[in-house]
């Protein structure tokens, strides 16, 4: 699958707007986040299924980040926050919302003056809103491509760039 997101992040005054996109072939593990800047290309950050990567365009260079244990991104799953934090109330389920086009569940986390509030649907994450005191934060999908062809090389350092 292919999902599109766009991010709005306003901080002290300034307001960020970005765009990035994700593409799958085994959700959990083969994963590769594309970050873009002004629609150039700046970097990515994928798993292979057993190792991840930094790669970075502008300079031609890759980074091995470590072992992949899962892939890049957040995996929404209500059932993975502990039973201590909900019943602290630090974690809420919410009404569910549709986001993308799709039917998504919704829960939110607050600890040490931040809250986010997460949406997702099969277990991807479509929908990050996050809150400080000095910081807002919106991460959310615009696309959802599903059962997309997505090529391997998403997956493999470029070939001429620089591994460190």
């Amino acid at each position: 699958g292919i999902v599109t997101f766009e991010t709005i992040a306003k901080m002290s005054g300034i307001t960020i707007k970005t765009k990035s996109i994700v593409s799958f072939d085994d959700y959990g593990m083969k994963e590769c986040k594309e970050t873009f800047e002004d629609d150039a290309l700046k970097e990515s950050f994928f798993s292979d299924g057993k190792d991840l990567y930094g790669v970075y365009f502008a300079n031609k260079m890759a980074v091995k980040r470590g072992v992949a244990r899962r892939g890049t991104e957040f995996q929404f799953n209500w059932n993975d926050i502990s039973d201590k934090d909900k019943k602290a109330g630090k974690a809420k389920q919410l009404p569910g919302l549709t986001v993308a086009g799709k039917k998504c569940e919704s829960f939110e986390y607050s600890d040490a003056g931040t809250t986010t509030k997460y949406a997702g649907w099969s277990r991807i994450c479509l929908l990050a809103d996050l809150t400080s005191k000095d910081i807002h934060s919106v991460t959310r999908a615009v696309k959802v491509e599903e059962n997309a062809k997505v090529s391997g090389d998403k997956f493999a350092v470029p070939a001429g760039f620089a591994m460190q």
